[in-house]
C-alpha cells in the first residue's frame, strides 16, 4: 500500500508538469490553430533563466536579504519576463510570418526554433553567466557555473528545508493554483472571451470588431508566463534540468494535449495527468520498466489518435465542402 501511494503521489507531479506544458500547446492553438512545437524548449529556457535569475540575485546581496517567498517570487518575475520575450520572439519570427502558408510551415519552423534554442542553451549559457557574474557584486555563488551542456542544479526554492513532501504539495499547489487563475481569465475577462472568440471563429472575431493582434500578443504573452513556471516546476521536481530536456518534455506535453483535445484547458489536464500515471505505474510496477515507460505512454497516445482523435474532452469537426 505504501508503495501505491508513493507512486501515486509521483504520478500526480509528473502529470502536474506535464498538464503545464499541455496548457502552452492548447493556449497557442486555441488561438491560431498552429501548433508551436518549440514549447517545451521554451519551458526549458524558463528553467534555465530561474537558475540565472537565482544566482544574480543572490551574488548582489538581494536574495537573502529576503524572505524565502518574497526572494522566490522575484526570481520567477525576472525568468517570467526574459521566457515572455521568447514566447513573443517566437510568434514574430516563427509563427507570424507564416499566417498565410500552410499550417506546416509554423510547425517546422517553430521546430527548428525549438532546436535553436536548446543549441543555443548548451553553447552561450557558461560564457554569458560567467560575465554577469563578474559584472554583479560577487559574494558567495550559491551554484557553480558548469559548461551549459551539463545537467545544471536546480535551487531549492520550494523545499529549502529540503523536505520532499513539502516540495510536492508546493507543486500540487501551484499547478491548482495556475488552473485556477487561467479558468477565472479565460471565462470572466473580456480578453479571456475574446480568446476564446478567436478560438472558435477567427473571421467573425474580426468581424465582431476584437483587437485579434493585442490577443494573439496576449495569448504568447500568458503562455511565456505558463511555460517559466512549468520549467522552474519540473526542475524543482527533478532537482536538476539539461538544455536538451526540452524535446522530449515538449513531446510529452503535446501528447498530453492531443490525448485532452487541443483546445481543451482541462483536457490538458486530463492528458497530463494519463501520460504521468501511465509512465509512474509502468515503471514501479513492472520489472525494469522504467525503460519501457515511453515506448508505453506513446503506445497509449497513439491508441487515441487512432479511435478518438478529437481528443477526450474535443469536439468533432466536421467540414462542408
Amino acid at each position: 500500500m505504501e508503495i501505491f501511494s508513493s507512486l501515486f503521489v509521483s504520478a500526480i507531479l509528473l502529470g502536474c508538469t506535464y498538464t503545464l506544458v499541455a496548457l502552452g500547446y492548447c493556449l497557442f492553438f486555441g488561438v491560431l490553430d498552429v501548433v508551436v512545437f518549440c514549447s517545451g524548449d521554451i519551458a526549458i529556457f524558463g528553467a534555465f533563466s530561474v537558475i540565472s535569475a537565482y544566482i544574480l540575485t543572490y551574488d548582489a546581496g538581494i536574495f537573502q536579504s529576503l524572505p524565502l517567498p518574497v526572494g522566490t517570487l522575484i526570481v520567477l518575475a525576472i525568468a517570467a519576463v526574459l521566457c515572455v520575450g521568447l514566447s513573443l520572439a517566437t510568434y514574430f519570427v516563427s509563427v507570424k510570418p507564416f499566417s498565410k502558408s500552410s499550417a506546416l510551415m509554423p510547425l517546422l519552423s517553430t521546430i527548428a526554433l525549438g532546436t535553436a534554442i536548446k543549441e543555443l542553451l548548451g553553447l552561450a549559457y557558461k560564457p554569458i553567466m560567467s560575465n554577469l557574474i563578474r559584472a554583479v557584486t560577487r559574494i558567495d555563488t550559491p551554484i557553480n557555473v558548469t559548461s551549459g551542456r551539463n545537467p545544471q542544479a536546480m535551487p531549492k526554492l520550494l523545499n529549502a528545508g529540503g523536505s520532499t513532501t513539502e516540495r510536492d504539495f508546493i507543486i500540487m499547489g501551484l499547478t491548482l493554483l495556475i488552473l485556477f487563475v487561467l479558468f477565472l481569465f479565460l471565462n470572466k475577462t473580456k480578453m479571456g472571451l475574446s480568446m476564446q472568440a478567436i478560438s472558435q471563429n477567427k473571421e467573425l472575431a474580426y468581424m465582431s470588431g476584437i483587437n485579434v493582434k493585442k490577443t494573439i500578443n496576449t495569448t504568447f504573452i500568458i503562455g511565456g508566463i505558463v511555460l517559466t513556471i512549468a520549467g522552474f516546476l519540473l526542475g524543482s521536481y527533478q532537482s536538476v534540468i539539461r538544455f536538451d530536456t526540452g524535446s522530449l518534455y515538449g513531446t510529452k506535453g503535446f501528447s498530453a494535449a492531443v490525448v485532452g483535445g487541443l483546445k481543451s484547458i482541462w483536457g490538458a489536464v486530463i492528458g497530463g495527468m494519463l501520460l504521468g500515471f501511465v509512465e509512474v505505474f509502468v515503471s514501479g510496477l513492472i520489472p525494469g520498466g522504467t525503460q519501457y515507460q515511453n515506448i508505453i505512454a506513446f503506445i497509449v497516445v497513439i491508441i487515441f489518435i487512432v479511435f478518438k482523435p478529437e481528443g477526450i474532452l474535443g469536439e468533432k469537426t466536421i467540414e462542408k465542402v
